[in-house]
């Protein structure tokens, strides 16, 4: 499987505390500071709740499949042959319940993948930064 390799575009600061988490080895989500409540994606103003401070916390490493595709033609710009295939994963946190963060399956050594089935988070290299990989728990 390939590693898709693409520009990540940092203009925008509410993603920074996720990018920032993957250079540190965490997966890192946001959460109501007051409540403790998840809020994934980050919106820039909670729905509901105007006045919410969010908070970057890392969550488990440990999780599960929600749901995957497998890219076999890039539709990024420029010549992204080498790069594909890569399956892109949907991943639950086993202690943020319904919180789906994108990644790509790593280390899947044939592995197919399957909603449900076991993963552990892996950051993985792609160019000049990272992204959120994850590999089949064996």
């Amino acid at each position: 499987m390939g590693i898709p390799i693409y520009p990540v575009h940092l203009e925008d600061p509410l993603f920074q505390g996720f990018y920032d988490g993957l250079d540190a080895g965490e997966l890192r989500i946001t959460v109501d500071a007051e409540t403790g409540e998840w809020v994934w994606y980050p919106p820039e103003v909670v729905p509901g709740k105007p006045d919410a401070v969010l908070e970057w916390r890392p969550v488990s490493a440990e999780g599960k499949a929600y749901s995957f595709t497998t890219v076999i033609r890039s539709l990024l710009p420029g010549d992204h042959k080498a790069e594909v295939p890569y399956t892109v994963i949907l991943f639950e946190p086993d202690d943020a319940p319904g919180v789906r963060i994108a990644g790509i399956l790593v280390d899947d050594d044939g592995v197919e993948p399957a909603c449900d089935m076991r993963l552990r988070f892996r950051p993985v290299e792609a160019g000049d930064h990272r992204i959120a990989g994850f590999a089949p728990v064996r």
